[in-house]
């Protein structure tokens, strides 16, 4: 299959590796021309495209998949997206669990109100243009080097007691995989780590320590259920404790 990874940052490069490695001819894309040798060590096409910029992107004709991995923060991006003249038959974009308020509670995909307004509209934006599209509304994102324990290494956490949404990019790569086959209705899925430790709990994995106690009223938590059950799916990594 020919998949085309518009945006191929820290995850991108990832996941084009994990792609690759199963036999898809990966296409990405970077606005950075000093990564394209990088990047061609984890994809068989590597093209330079900045939103920002005037740009041909005809070598997506090529791509029967699009996975959207482009920060959508800046004017640029809705500017440039609005300008892509390539269909697909199939398209992942990737959003971010920031779209739920920053409140306690528990969050499903059917949460719609006080939505953040910039990932929002770049949702509806996609989905406007390329209907048949998933998005996957990812929580932070785990693996490698991105840890707590390097995030925090010279500081102390602000909130310890916090519990986390994280997500291993090696349960998104299989999730990614799963949905190119997969036969589903284009809708939101949250992408999260089905266990919340705390972040303190995150930082002392390597030790014995009593459990904290557990009031999901008072805490921010993102549900990932609906992909669980809609996929039968089961995580590899489960538990970021052991990220």
């Amino acid at each position: 299959m020919k998949i085309a990874i518009i945006g191929c940052g820290w995850l991108g490069k990832r996941l084009a590796k994990h792609l690759t490695g199963r036999n898809h001819h990966v296409i990405v894309t970077t606005t950075s021309p000093e990564k394209v040798e990088e990047l061609k060590e984890v994809a068989a096409e590597v093209h330079v495209l900045d939103f920002s910029k005037d740009f041909d992107a005809d070598f997506l004709n090529a791509a029967e998949v699009a996975i959207f991995s482009m920060p959508v923060s800046r004017h640029s991006w809705f500017e440039g997206f609005k300008k892509l003249g390539t269909q697909f038959r199939k398209s992942l974009f990737f959003s971010s669990t920031g779209i739920y308020p920053q409140q306690n509670g528990i969050f499903t995909e059917e949460h719609r109100e006080n939505l953040r307004r910039d990932l929002l509209a770049s949702e509806q934006l996609v989905t406007t243009k390329y209907p048949e599209t998933i998005i996957l509304r990812l929580g932070g994102l785990m693996g490698d080097e991105r840890s707590l324990k390097n995030f925090y290494a010279d500081r102390q956490p602000p909130d310890p007691k916090k519990k986390v949404n994280y997500i291993h990019y090696g349960d998104i790569s299989a999730m990614v995989e799963l949905l190119l086959s997969a036969d589903h209705q284009n809708k939101p899925y949250n992408i999260v780590a089905p266990e919340h430790p705390t972040v303190l709990e995150v930082l002392n994995a390597d030790q014995e320590a009593s459990k904290t106690s557990s009031n999901e009223d008072r805490d921010r938590i993102i549900s990932s259920d609906l992909f669980i059950k809609e996929f039968n799916y089961k995580f590899i990594h489960p538990n970021p404790k052991y990220f």
